[in-house]
Order: C-alpha cells, then structure tokens, then sequence
C-alpha cells in the first residue's frame, strides 16, 4: 500500500464560489478518514466516524463550518432522545 497525499487543511485558502464551499466542505471529513486510514484504524471504526461526521452535518443542515459548541450539545441532546426512544420500545 502507498501513502496518501493528504493537503494540508491548515494551509490557507480563500474559498470564492459556492462550489468551493462545497468541495472543501467534503473535502474535511475525506482528510480526517483518511488520516485514520494511515494511522491503521480498523475499516469498522472509520466507518462508524464517517456515519457520525455526515448524520451530524445532516442535522445541522447547514455547512458545517459554521457549527458552533451549542449545535453540537443539540446533535447529542437529539441522539440521547433518539436512542432513548429506540430502547423504550423493545
């Protein structure tokens, strides 16, 4: 197996168009996963982050960069109440 070329995120970089938002927007979440790719992190836990990473920016529903400490404290707040239900019904 090769080494990924894995950018730089810390680089710098003046995003103008709407489609840039959007690439850079997927292109966090590709760097993260693949950073537990080379660390040699089981294919089970990455997936288990990418499911997390992308349920979390559907219920913001708006781009992530823009999350802040309270969005994250209502994610876990609805996933408590979530699988709180989900157990209640067994």
């Amino acid at each position: 197996m090769t080494p990924a070329v894995v950018r730089s995120v810390g680089t710098s970089r003046r995003l103008a168009a709407v489609q840039e938002h959007e690439d850079f927007e997927q292109e966090l979440p590709d760097q993260f996963l693949l950073a537990g790719v080379r660390a040699g992190m089981a294919d089970s836990s990455i997936a288990d982050d990418r499911r997390a990473i992308f349920e979390f920016a559907r219920f913001l529903g708006r781009p992530v960069r823009t999350t802040g400490p309270e969005d994250a404290d209502r994610f876990f707040a609805d996933q408590h109440k979530t699988s709180f239900h989900l157990v209640s019904r067994r």
